[in-house]
């Protein structure tokens, strides 16, 4: 069924002219989908040969058994149901100037993020925005004091996607360049939304990379699980860049998340696989998934010192003043599932 959107725009001085009027043709589409199964809508274009081809119209949606309705300029469509391959459900690619709020929360913590950190997460524009296709996280040298009289020498943020985007299974896609700086720990990792195993870390933690400040050479992945804290225990492992380190240059950094399996790639190379056999819940020991059988949402940050130095010695405080602010840049998150 074809249907048109009008946008009237009225002129400024309603006395001095007409209204114009402004049309936008648009397609009404209608499709059925079967529940649980992932769905791509799809245009028909021409490629630079000539050639007629089907593009994808965004994320796939997952069908609800009933009919799914969009509108869309005019055109030529089609929704496919994806087998046997990883399909696009949700992104962010920062092509806009400002963060998409839908899809992320800016969080307020002056806390130390329970690792002894010395940054205080705010929500002022300065330290988390959208600039040049990135999503850019810096830290400054610019104290915080909340109203109970905590202080911390450093500003960051935090950003997440919790009950904006939560994922059970699927690949995390971030591509992204990491700052350099001492005592800096940028970090892209994933935490459950609402665990039925308890509080950390027995809902588990999922780290998809960590930079140790100037170590930019390689990047750290880790799983953390077990017990409620101090009961916790955690796996990590790190890889060393072939090439250009974490600061030089973007990478993307992915992580493939199953039932039974979670592996950890940098520029599309498989480097750790980590096996369920691996990790435990105390409170279901008899769930060999558990605790990685649950939604789980996504966090970008950068911290500052903490317990991710004690084996270093590195202290933000020897950057120089004019390296500030030390900053991550994030080209893009993508989101997959596999569509079976």
């Amino acid at each position: 069924m074809r249907s048109f959107l009008f946008l009237i725009t009225l002129l400024p001085n309603l006395l001095a002219a007409e209204p114009t009027l402004r049309v936008s043709p648009a397609l009404s589409l209608s499709f059925s989908t079967e529940k649980g199964s992932l769905h791509q809508l799809q245009v028909k274009k021409t490629d630079p040969k000539g050639h007629f081809v089907w593009r994808n119209v965004g994320s796939a949606i997952v069908g609800t058994g009933f009919r799914w309705s969009t509108l869309q300029p005019e055109g030529e469509y089609r929704l496919q149901t994806p087998s046997e391959e990883w399909v696009l459900v949700w992104s962010d690619e920062f092509g806009g100037d400002r963060i998409d709020f839908t899809k992320w929360a800016r969080e307020e913590n002056n806390y130390g993020g329970g690792n002894n950190e010395r940054q205080a997460y705010r929500t002022d524009p300065k330290y988390s925005y959208v600039e040049d296709g990135s999503l850019n996280i810096a830290v400054y040298r610019d104290p915080h004091t909340t109203s109970d009289g905590r202080t911390q020498p450093y500003s960051s943020a935090r950003l997440r996607t919790m009950n904006r985007g939560d994922w059970t299974f699927g690949r995390f896609e971030i591509r992204a360049k990491l700052p350099d700086g001492q005592g800096i720990w940028p970090a892209i990792w994933m935490m459950p939304t609402n665990s039925p195993y308890g509080s950390w870390a027995a809902g588990g933690e999922i780290d998809i990379v960590e930079s140790r400040g100037n170590k930019v050479t390689e990047t750290v992945g880790a799983l953390h699980f077990g017990g409620k804290w101090p009961g916790n225990v955690h796996l990590d492992h790190t890889y060393k860049f072939p090439g250009k380190n974490a600061a030089e240059d973007f990478h993307v950094y992915a992580v493939e998340w199953n039932a039974d399996t979670i592996s950890w790639f940098v520029d599309g190379v498989r480097w750790k696989t980590r096996k369920n056999n691996e990790w435990w819940s105390a409170s279901a020991r008899q769930n060999p998934s558990a605790p990685y059988d649950q939604p789980f949402h996504l966090i970008l940050n950068v911290a500052v010192d903490g317990r991710f130095f004690e084996q270093d010695d590195q202290k933000a405080d020897r950057i120089p003043t004019n390296a500030f602010p030390q900053v991550m840049k994030v080209d893009y998150v993508r989101v997959y599932q596999w569509a079976r």
